[in-house]
């Protein structure tokens, strides 16, 4: 066998020669004196041990070459003999994986009984012995359950199963690979395997919500954040882009690509539109999915509008009809008016605020119902001054309307001051300019600072000249003086003096 342990005695060997019994014989060994040696033992009897390591892989047959040497006097013979020793194969070799493809894929979703790879492996012991035969197999776990590969051909194989990336996407196996030797026992060799699920976009988005529902106030500005609708995407990295899908509201609102913020597009009244309804769509990042949603966005009421009063200015009421009237107390007129607010800020209340001071009528503080006492209700002319306000939590908003109320055909009598009072409509007590005023204010006050400006530039540019004027003509005096003699230079000085005088009135 392979694999002895050294100094192991394999086998005697004996020598003789018929010359002569005394004739010494000197045994020797020519080849492979690494691995074997001769002992002496006896007279003419040798031993043959083993000194290297014997390794069958490496070479399976040894010849060994004997010379046998006599010590004859006269002449020296010799003799060879060879031998050859055989090594037999015991099971010292482990399999060898060879080199495969890494990583191992699959994609999810895949079909049952798909084969994943073909492992190969080698064992370097004797070929078509049981040291050399390969098994393979997959050591029991909990993810090899999902597994299949063949013992004799190596191809591993998904059971009847198909993966979900989205549950599972590292599979954990160990290859097991051995031979059949039982000299001096089976040996194997353990691989660590991965297999890893491919991610396919197989999910679609889905909304957090059945659907979405907001409030916001009316009148807030544009660009307002108004709430974020999610979709959940259960692919690996997948990104959502959402968009406004209903036809109706898509000037209203707009929906943020990436984010599915929800944001104002216009001014919203809620006396127009109170309730707006529409759909949002999101997209997986591949188009290849998608989900809806439906989304209600409620506006709350803001007090924004004043009452409108739709009252006749003028009521006439003739002396037959005073005198006719069954009751002692009369109907003047009803107040008409209407707030396009909602809940508190659309309820009316009336009030007489002016002309009234006497008492002789009485205001419905709700319905605006104006009445009077017939037997307390001089004839004549009598204005009255009347305030509606809605009742607003936070701002109050009211208009006042001047009734003229005329009883009695040949009334002459006024019953009010001659002052004249406007038709208003105000918030509280506050007064407050009108878009108007405010334009011709800005008007009115850049055409003045225009005016002051050009006035400012022909004045300068006149004192700008005269002195430019002056400053030349100097100059040019003084170039002349220089030529001429003294006392001319005086004569001319003096005339030039004069002449510039004049000059300087002119242009003055």
């Amino acid at each position: 066998d392979e694999e002895q342990e050294i100094n192991t005695r394999l086998f005697h060997l004996s020598v003789s020669d018929k010359d002569s019994v005394n004739n010494k014989i000197i045994l020797k060994l020519l080849t492979h004196q690494n691995l074997f040696q001769l002992n002496e033992q006896y007279n003419d009897l040798y031993n043959l041990i083993i000194i290297g390591r014997l390794d069958r892989e490496q070479q399976e047959e040894y010849n060994l070459i004997f010379e046998a040497k006599d010590q004859g006097t006269e002449q020296t013979l010799t003799t060879e003999k060879h031998l050859t020793i055989r090594l037999i194969d015991i099971n010292d070799c482990s399999p060898i994986l060879d080199a495969y493809p890494t990583p191992i894929n699959i994609n999810e979703n895949n079909p049952s009984n798909i084969q994943l790879i073909q492992f190969h492996a080698r064992d370097c012991d004797a070929v078509n012995t049981s040291n050399s035969l390969i098994s393979y197999s997959l050591v029991v776990s909990n993810d090899s359950q999902f597994f299949h590969i063949d013992s004799q051909t190596g191809i591993l194989s998904v059971k009847n199963i198909s993966f979900d990336y989205e549950l599972k996407n590292l599979y954990h196996l160990i290859l097991n690979i051995s031979d059949h030797g039982i000299n001096p026992k089976r040996l194997e060799t353990l691989q660590t395997l991965t297999i890893h699920i491919n991610n396919l976009n197989d999910n679609k988005p889905k909304f957090e919500k059945e659907f979405y529902s907001f409030k916001l106030f009316e009148s807030v500005p544009i660009g307002t954040f108004v709430g974020q609708v999610k979709a959940i995407d259960l692919d690996l990295n997948s990104i959502m882009n959402y968009e406004l899908t209903s036809i109706d509201d898509q000037n209203a609102f707009y929906v943020d690509f990436s984010t599915g913020e929800l944001r104002t597009k216009i001014l919203l009244d809620y006396e127009i539109h109170s309730i707006h309804r529409f759909y949002i769509t999101a997209k997986d990042n591949d188009d290849l999915h998608s989900d809806r949603v439906s989304v209600t966005i409620q506006l709350i009421d803001v007090n924004d509008n004043a009452p409108i009063i739709d009252t006749p200015s003028s009521v006439y009421i003739p002396s037959k009809l005073l005198e006719s009237n069954v009751s002692t107390t009369i109907v003047i007129t009803n107040i008409i008016a209407n707030d396009h607010d909602s809940g508190k800020n659309g309820n009316l209340t009336y009030k007489i605020i002016d002309g009234n001071d006497n008492g002789y009528f009485q205001l419905n503080l709700y319905n605006g119902t104006i009445i009077s006492d017939i037997n307390n209700l001089p004839q004549g002319y009598h204005r009255l001054t009347i305030k509606v306000c809605d009742q607003g939590d936070k701002i109050e908003k009211c208009s006042t309307v001047i009734i003229n109320i005329k009883l009695g055909e040949y009334a002459e009598k006024l019953y009010y001051s001659d002052e004249i009072v406007e038709t208003k409509q105000s918030i509280g007590d506050e007064n407050i300019l009108t878009n108007e005023m405010i334009f011709i204010i800005i008007i009115v006050s850049s055409i003045f600072t225009l005016v002051i400006s050009i006035t400012m530039g022909i004045v300068c540019a006149v004192f700008c000249k005269r002195k430019q004027y002056h400053i030349s003509h100097r100059s040019s005096l003084k170039a002349q003086c220089e030529l001429l003699q003294s006392t001319d230079a005086d004569k001319l000085l003096a005339t030039n003096n004069i002449n510039t005088f004049s000059s300087t009135s002119k242009v003055s």
